[in-house]
């Protein structure tokens, strides 16, 4: 795997990723997973926690989200669309959360 940097808003981290479209992906992820769960008690209509809250506000995505083997900052880097990533890591939440309710809750 290869190491890429990834940055977005306040989004800024270094990670091993098969390719770019799954780093980018990545991103995506530690962004929503402070605002969705897939956790039992989420999906039966439990209550939010206060650190998650705290967790969404700190942590966002701009319009556009850089990616570079080489390091932050870099005119380089390729650049991919937010919103474009957030729809195919959608698919995947959703693919996942029914895979979830169908056999890992009730």
């Amino acid at each position: 795997m290869a190491k890429f940097y990834v940055q977005s808003g306040s989004i800024r981290t270094i990670l091993d990723s098969v390719d770019l479209d799954r780093a980018a992906l990545w991103a995506v992820n530690e962004v929503m997973d402070h605002t969705l769960s897939l956790d039992c008690e989420t999906m039966e209509g439990g209550q939010d926690s206060d650190a998650a809250k705290q967790g969404m506000e700190s942590r966002f995505l701009a319009a556009t989200i850089q990616i570079s083997e080489v390091g932050f900052d870099r005119d380089d880097a390729s650049v991919v669309d937010t919103l474009e990533v957030f729809r195919h890591w959608y698919e995947l939440f959703q693919a996942v959360s029914v895979l979830s309710q169908k056999f890992g809750c009730k």
